[in-house]
């Protein structure tokens, strides 16, 4: 599964300008975690070495997201030695109320789950889809794309429903600014349903992990099925490791 995920990314890594550094910007944002790469180089890929700059958009609402995208983090680490990543929550950050309660909210919710699937049902309706679509660009895509921008990344991979559709403007905003092409992916973590959100078609690729997510990308997000790449769920790179030996193991 993350073969496939990094084999997609990297399909296009020869438009990407990697850091020839490897080294992470000190960072004073509370809601940021910067994490440096320390890998052994013997790994089996024949993509190209050159170390990323890798952004990560999620946010602490559950425990997944997060999950995800450190999984994802270790993967570039091993098949992109010297790489650096960060995570970021740009709508706590950036964004208007009442998105940047979202972590808040979110704690109230799951503690209320009549609540939770009242607010969950109305937001996921085409209407809301399209006001929040032109309310949080309007509002917050100029912050994001200069977090974005001052943050440097080589590659933007989402890993949050709400983080899809400002920073795919964004990041077309900062190729058109600085004529290099920023790369933005989303890999979405819900497996047998999912919020329409998470469907921009701006991205580069969509990960998903199931039949049924990717039905919902092509029938609300209008997502070509070119860009859906079927991947499965992120698991973290020791278990991937461990599963790899049992099976050697066991052949």
């Amino acid at each position: 599964m993350m073969d496939r995920i990094m084999n997609s990314l990297s399909y296009s890594r020869t438009e990407w300008s990697g850091s020839d550094d490897g080294k992470n910007t000190n960072n004073t944002d509370p809601t940021t975690d910067t994490a440096a790469a320390n890998t052994n180089t013997n790994t089996t890929s024949t993509l190209n070495k050159k170390s990323l700059r890798v952004l990560f958009l999620s946010s602490d609402t559950g425990g997944g997201h997060r999950a995800s995208a450190t999984s994802l983090a270790q993967q570039f680490e091993v098949l992109f030695p010297g790489s650096t990543y960060e995570l970021c929550d740009i709508v706590q950050l950036d964004g208007p109320p009442p998105y940047n309660m979202l972590v808040k909210s979110y704690k109230h919710l799951s503690a209320h789950p009549h609540q939770w699937k009242l607010v969950y049902s109305v937001s996921n309706t085409r209407a809301y889809e399209m006001l929040a679509d032109v309310h949080m660009k309007s509002a917050m895509e100029r912050a994001v794309r200069k977090r974005i921008m001052e943050k440097g990344p080589d590659v933007v991979v989402s890993v949050h429903p709400l983080m899809t559709n400002v920073p795919v403007l964004a990041c077309s905003n900062i190729t058109k600014e600085t004529g290099k092409h920023l790369p933005i992916f989303t890999v979405c973590t819900d497996l047998g349903s999912a919020h329409s959100m998470w469907f921009a078609n701006g991205v580069e690729k969509l990960f998903v992990a199931s039949e049924a997510i990717k039905g919902l990308a092509m029938q609300r997000g209008k997502v070509p099925e070119e860009k859906i790449v079927m991947s499965g769920l992120p698991i973290r790179y020791d278990f991937s490791v461990q599963a790899t030996n049992m099976e050697e193991r066991h052949s």
